[in-house]
């Protein structure tokens, strides 16, 4: 496949509804300084470095990685990583 067909093919990163639904709900729970919006973002970015990928192609495996990431432990590692994400940026606010 070339290029120029991977452009046309649209895949999507299911970890980034994930994190933003977890980050969402939690916000406001984690210790962090500053609960401004750039601090948010920050977070947001900074934890989805920390975590692996889950790119999809099909609205299909959209929905299976989703239901992974739902489990009990997909969703505490996610927690965890935020959280320690909170706690780098709370050390050093980019505001």
């Amino acid at each position: 496949m070339t290029k120029e067909g991977l452009v046309m093919q649209r895949v999507h990163n299911v970890m980034e509804d994930a994190v933003a639904d977890l980050l969402q709900q939690q916000w406001r729970n984690l210790p962090a300084a500053c609960h401004c919006d750039g601090c948010k973002a920050d977070v947001y970015a900074l934890t989805l470095n920390r975590l692996k990928p889950h790119y999809v192609r099909m609205p299909v495996g959209s929905m299976y990685v989703k239901a992974h990431l739902m489990t009990v432990q997909s969703r505490a590692t996610i927690l965890t990583a935020l959280t320690e994400s909170v706690k780098i940026i709370s050390a050093d606010p980019h505001h």
